[in-house]
């Protein structure tokens, strides 16, 4: 990828690095400059001032001199020195042209930036049999809005939900439905049925130990292909991802492929087989590792002293599959945090396997959404149920949508339906933003307050700015002025300069969140947006002036709603058009 910026800057870097050779490219650009805000881009000259071994200030001085000597052909209008920085102010043309050029499509360049890449993203991959919880829903947003912002970009992407359908807990789901349920029980609620035996079962267990024992057999028959074991399990899996399936369609959220890790179980064996004859497995305490003191880590076990299979198995033949199946460029595990030491052990093992496509793999870890009351536990019994959490969001946002129609002149009032349908939008949009807007790795708090939130820094507050945009759009067209693509706005004002820069960084601002994985930059970037927006709004009139004027201001408005949807769409949040 590119780190896209305003072709002024790239032209300015090439003639300062051309004139100072000791000053390597990337030069620390800012844009905007952070102490004047009647210039585009500043250049601090610290570094530069280490090299020649004199002040940022005399350094910043003669940097100026060069500049001005070249101002035409640089397309500078403006260099003044301030402490130890050079503000630049390009020509208004310059910015006009840029700003014209991207009317078509935001992103412009960027949506070649990652042509030719294939990115396999593995995502959500919830438990069969258990409800899906709040907690799933940091993988399955992150993951999706990953999947969406590479695709912009012009890769290839294959999104993979990797379902929990292996293990011995599906032995003690086994036991659970063998011992305490039956038929007619699980059918009148699959999941949340099937959820209660397993909490059931957990409680039964602290009581009896010996439930374990027969948990592990019905997981060994399983594994042997036992008859029985197989139509439970098999069932169990169907029911629970039909109800998967339909909170997905809710979430806006597919997937190119679904196969659990029982999919990989029958590539084991050959993965076992290739670490013996690599000499990577060795004996330790029954059970069968890969030693990596070496490295710092704690061995990787690949069969347990009982001969089972773990996690990191499976995950080894997966990886193998995938990467003879696809050939991906890279494969992105989005997988929380408590998993780090897993997917180092497990890519470590890869590596060690001779692979040369591991360093292609990488694990994008975040932070949980923890409760004041305490961590959720599916054993326990005490998961929020993200099904809940979006139906209390909607609830809320039609309470909301309701009030306000109410008070609208009748001919703007929304039907019933469209109420409905503004509702099931924002209170979306506020569950979504409430997790992307936090960076990934930090741990979030479960708040009603703050997901119900709907104005401020939210997803509510976004979507009314752009039905805000939206209607100064009809009501520029009701009164007549008429304004396309071909109206470039002629920035008079700071204010439409600080829009028009917003604007066009947006492409660095999307491949910035490719780069590091961080669906957050862009949420920071779009409520920023709104904020620059707002300030212009506030101060440059834009339905007065010469016709000239003012259609380059329509059209500005027009761009700015463009790049907000836009955002809000790689988040996977849509804005209706009216609320």
């Amino acid at each position: 990828m590119i780190d896209r910026r305003l072709k002024f800057v790239n032209t300015l870097e090439k003639f300062l690095t051309t004139k100072i050779p000791e000053w390597q490219s990337p030069l620390p650009f800012e844009e905007p400059p952070a102490f004047a805000e009647d210039f585009d881009v500043a250049l601090p000259c610290f570094a530069l001032a280490k090299l020649r071994k004199e002040s940022p200030q005399k350094c910043a001085e003669w940097v100026s001199e060069l500049v001005s000597a070249e101002k035409a052909q640089l397309g500078v209008k403006r260099a003044e020195v301030l402490k130890g920085f050079l503000n630049i102010q390009m020509e208004t043309e310059q910015l006009s042209k840029a700003l014209g050029s991207r009317f078509d499509d935001p992103l412009g360049e960027s949506r070649t930036a990652l042509k030719g890449e294939k990115a396999l993203i593995e995502f959500s991959s919830p438990n069969i049999a258990k409800p899906f919880g709040i907690g799933h829903l940091r993988s399955t947003n992150i993951g999706a809005a990953i999947s969406r912002i590479y695709k912009a970009l012009g890769s290839e992407v294959i999104r993979i939900n990797h379902l929990g359908d292996w293990g011995t807990q599906f032995g003690k789901i086994i036991t659970a439905y063998k011992r305490f349920g039956s038929a007619e029980f699980v059918k009148g609620d699959p999941v949340n049925n099937l959820y209660k035996l397993y909490v059931t079962y957990h409680e039964k267990e602290a009581e009896d130990p010996a439930l374990l024992d027969e948990a592990r057999e019905w997981f060994a028959k399983l594994e042997a292909g036992d008859s029985e074991a197989v139509e439970l399990w098999k069932w169990f899996k169907d029911v629970s991802y039909h109800e998967f399936k339909r909170l997905y369609d809710r979430l806006g959220v597919d997937f190119d492929y679904v196969t659990g890790e029982s999919f990989y179980s029958e590539l084991m064996p050959k993965t076992i087989e290739r670490l013996e004859k690599q000499g990577l497995l060795v004996e330790s305490e029954g059970a069968r590792i890969v030693d990596l003191e070496a490295e710092g880590m704690p061995p990787c076990i690949v069969v347990k002293s009982d001969g089972s299979t773990i996690y990191a198995t499976r995950d080894l033949s997966t990886a193998e599959y995938r990467a003879k199946t696809f050939q991906f460029t890279r494969m992105v595990y989005v997988v929380g945090g408590e998993q780090i030491l897993h997917f180092r052990q497990f890519l470590k093992v890869l590596e060690k396997m001779g692979y040369a496509w591991a360093k292609n793999c990488t694990h994008v870890s975040f932070g949980l959404i923890k409760f004041p009351e305490g961590k959720m536990s599916s054993r326990k019994g005490n998961l929020v149920l993200l099904e809940s959490v979006l139906d209390q969001a909607e609830s809320e946002a039609l309470t909301i949508v309701r009030e306000k129609n109410a008070d609208k002149p009748q001919d703007r009032k929304l039907s019933e339906t469209e109420e409905a349908e503004v509702a099931k939008r924002v209170g979306m949009g506020a569950v979504i933003f409430f997790d992307l807007h936090a960076k990934r790795t930090k741990d979030i708090m479960f708040d009603w307050k703050t997901i119900l939130n709907f104005e401020g820094d939210s997803g509510p507050y976004l979507q009314y700015s752009v039905v805000r945009l939206n209607s100064l759009l009809e009501r520029a067209t009701t009164e007549g002025l008429k304004f396309s693509k071909k109206d470039i706005p002629e920035l008079e004002t700071l204010e439409e300069r600080a829009l028009a820069r917003k604007l066009l960084r947006f492409p660095a601002v999307v491949e910035a969140a490719a780069r590091e994985y961080e669906p957050s930059i862009i949420s920071h970037e779009l409520l920023d947006l709104a904020a620059v927006f707002n300030r212009f709004y506030m101060n440059v009139p834009v339905l007065k002036g010469e016709e000239k004027l003012r259609a380059g201001r329509m059209q500005l408005i027009a761009f700015t709603k463009s790049v907000l949807q836009l955002g809000l769409g790689l988040l996977g949040i849509q804005s209706p058009e009216r609320m």
